[in-house]
């Protein structure tokens, strides 16, 4: 009877495994080129999705499909991770504009960024809550959302330059204050911004610290050097690094002309970087600086070009030129490198800011392989994600499959032909409709 009672239990367990077996979502896209993040390219290749994670990727025709499997025909196609915004603005309503008029709104670009392969986006710099309700009214429209992660307000000081996006902190009491209650609402970083001092500054990276959260800082008149042997995770901007490649009496000038008017770090800061010399001893040590600290940096290069049909902005490409020249200098040394959009440019129609950041990290020099892994991997490492960047048994099915190779022309990474999230076929051009008004 124990015989007969153990082979009844055995045969229940059996059915319960094909039972859950025949309850899994499986996927294979077969016959593509696979660019899996870490800059291994797999030619003829099947990815195996399960449910919402990479099963395993091997050469077409050697991967066990199982059967009922919803098979997706990727001859010709190059795929890759989903890419990774570390740097990303929108307005989803009229008090929350980035530019601090509270007059505009642009609620479909994070659907647009999504329906153009940008599967994770680190919004850095609006209040939680309306980013919360935004993604509340998207899924309510039934509208696929991108992983959309956030900082909370500009943890910034007194005489902010943009106050309806920005927490003012008075002293180091307030900041710690702050940057606690943000990560008990759910930031996942944290962003400083340029006023504050830098007893503040230790203060939040101290606190994020307790709290394994990484803190990036748009710096410009904050030390850079300090802020990083403070324990500054990253840079927001190449352009913030720029007082730390000057004379101190230029870097002095630059300060206190902020100080007096925020507005000066426009045309003032282009002008700083168009005479620095980006690989001088001053950039020298600061690179040796990074490279030792591993400082992120996620420079946002194509957020100051001027628009290529404009004239009289030489001033302005010159410090394009010197903002690449650094970046890429950190990157070919070795520092961890990343892409942020920013949200809209100048050169790229709205959508498709990310893949025009790409482009101006190759034009200054990068190639296309690191750059999709700066898009990829890196991103992923810097905002501490172990769960995406790389295409890997056990990592998420955010893919992002293209009609050409970014790798022979990265302008390729704007030749979306589809994008998968967490497993799922996303409907393209409804996300794309967005831009008509769909969402409110």
């Amino acid at each position: 009877m124990r015989a007969i009672r153990a082979s009844f239990v055995l045969c229940g367990m059996l059915a319960g495994v094909a039972s859950l077996q025949a309850q899994d979502r499986w996927m294979a896209i077969e016959g593509g080129t696979v660019f899996d993040g870490t800059g291994a390219v797999h030619e003829d290749a099947t990815v195996l999705v399960r449910n919402d994670r990479v099963e395993g990727i091997g050469p077409a025709g050697q991967i066990e499909i199982p059967a009922g499997a919803e098979r997706i025909d990727a001859t010709g196609k190059f795929l890759t991770p989903g890419f990774i915004d570390l740097h990303f603005h929108y307005s989803p309503g009229p008090h929350a504009s980035i530019d601090g008029t509270g007059t505009d709104a642009n609620p479909e670009l994070p659907l647009l960024f999504l329906a153009n392969g940008v599967t994770t986006q680190r919004e850095m710099g609006q209040w939680i809550m309306d980013n919360e309700n935004w993604l509340t009214t998207v899924r309510t429209l039934g509208l696929p959302v991108p992983r959309l992660l956030y900082s909370g307000p500009i943890l910034d000081g007194r005489d902010t330059a943009y106050p309806t996006i920005s927490r003012v902190l008075l002293d180091e009491m307030d900041a710690r204050l702050a940057a606690n209650e943000l990560m008990d609402a759910g930031a996942t970083s944290l962003k400083v911004y340029f006023r504050l001092s830098l007893a503040q500054v230790a203060a939040i990276i101290e606190e994020a610290d307790r709290r394994n959260v990484p803190v990036h800082g748009h710096l410009e008149i904050v030390d850079p050097i300090a802020a990083i042997r403070l324990g500054l995770d990253g840079i927001e901007h190449t352009r913030s690094v720029g007082r730390a490649l000057v004379s101190p009496k230029r870097a002095e000038e630059f300060r206190q002309a902020v100080l007096r008017e925020s507005i000066h770090r426009g045309e003032g800061g282009l002008a700083l970087w168009a005479t620095l010399d980006p690989a001088g001893p001053r950039a020298d040590a600061l690179i040796e600086l990074m490279l030792e600290r591993n400082v992120n940096l996620d420079g946002t290069l194509a957020v100051f070009e001027p628009a290529f049909d404009e004239e009289g902005r030489d001033v302005q490409w010159a410090a394009m030129r010197n903002m690449g020249a650094f970046t890429v200098r950190y990157a070919k040394a070795g520092g961890p490198v990343t892409m942020g959009s920013h949200g809209l440019v100048a050169n790229a129609r709205p959508g498709l800011a990310y893949q025009r950041e790409m482009e101006t990290h190759v034009e200054a020099g990068m190639t296309p392989a690191e750059t999709l892994i700066a898009a990829t991997r890196m991103g992923a490492e810097a905002l501490r994600l172990p769960d995406r960047g790389i295409l890997a048994h056990g990592m998420l099915a955010d893919i992002v499959l293209f009609d050409a190779s970014p790798l022979e022309d990265i302008t390729n990474a704007r030749r979306v032909h589809a994008v998968i999230l967490g497993g799922r076929v996303l409907d393209r051009d409804r996300l794309l409709g967005t831009a008509e008004g769909l969402v409110p």
